[in-house]
């Protein structure tokens, strides 16, 4: 695990302390759970998170994004290699 320092409005902080009275849990407890339900650790989703914000744009209107992840682990030499070495 990592510490980090980040800075929140006074009235963020305020409710955020008031959530970890609450449930029970410390502040740092509240942020990484938030965290861990915002930032998914699935490629794909990842991938189609940004096609979702790349839709706007006309190259990438019917691009789909597991299409567009597996050309990109077939062709980029840094993932080749560690499929070769395995």
């Amino acid at each position: 695990m990592r510490r980090t320092q980040i800075y929140l409005q006074d009235d963020l902080y305020e409710r955020l302390k008031t959530r970890s009275r609450i449930a029970g849990v410390s502040i740092s407890e509240l942020i990484r759970r938030a965290l861990e339900k915002d930032i998914p650790q699935d490629p794909v989703a990842d991938a189609k998170a940004f096609f979702e914000r790349l839709s706007p744009l006309e190259s990438f209107a019917n691009t789909e994004p597991e299409t567009y992840v597996r050309e990109l682990r077939n062709t980029s030499r840094l993932l080749r290699a560690k499929t070769d070495d395995a």
